[in-house]
């Protein structure tokens, strides 16, 4: 497997090149695809990153985009004195989930938000293509179960 290198890059940048993955990870994980269609609000991430609220991670190979973490930086509203980062999104192609790949995204999110002053990250997973493992083995805890419903 090819080198993948972690780096915080600017939004704008991300943005240009991520779409593809996106299309990818909301094919392979999004349920009730025909109710709720992919449909990516640009004006918030746009906002959210002029407010500095924004961190995005970039994973390359070579160059090329093979992954990413998204979250929003922001005091919780219960803890306005502690500075949480909740995790928007995160991917690895497929071709890149071998080895520790996602696990270094993770540290580096991790080492990175620490940088900025983050106490506390949240982070979910999907029932479906559970990352459990990855979590229970890099300390997270496990806090809460998550429900959806189409109505």
């Amino acid at each position: 497997m090819k080198a993948v290198t972690y780096a915080v890059e600017p939004w704008m940048e991300f943005k240009r090149e991520a779409l593809h993955l996106w299309v990818q990870h909301f094919q392979e994980v999004a349920i009730d695809q025909a109710a709720v269609p992919l449909d990516i609000d640009y004006a918030t991430y746009d906002a959210l990153d002029a407010q500095g609220m924004l961190h995005v991670i970039a994973a390359r190979s070579e160059g090329e985009i093979v992954g990413y973490w998204l979250g929003i930086i922001k005091p919780h509203l219960h803890n306005v004195s502690t500075l949480w980062a909740f995790t928007d999104v995160y991917f690895i192609a497929p071709a890149f989930r071998l080895g520790r790949t996602a696990m270094r995204l993770f540290q580096f999110a991790e080492a990175s938000l620490k940088a900025r002053g983050v106490v506390k990250v949240t982070t979910a997973t999907k029932t479906h293509l559970d990352m459990s493992r990855l979590f229970d083995r890099m300390g997270w805890n496990r806090t809460e179960i998550t429900y959806t419903k189409v109505i």
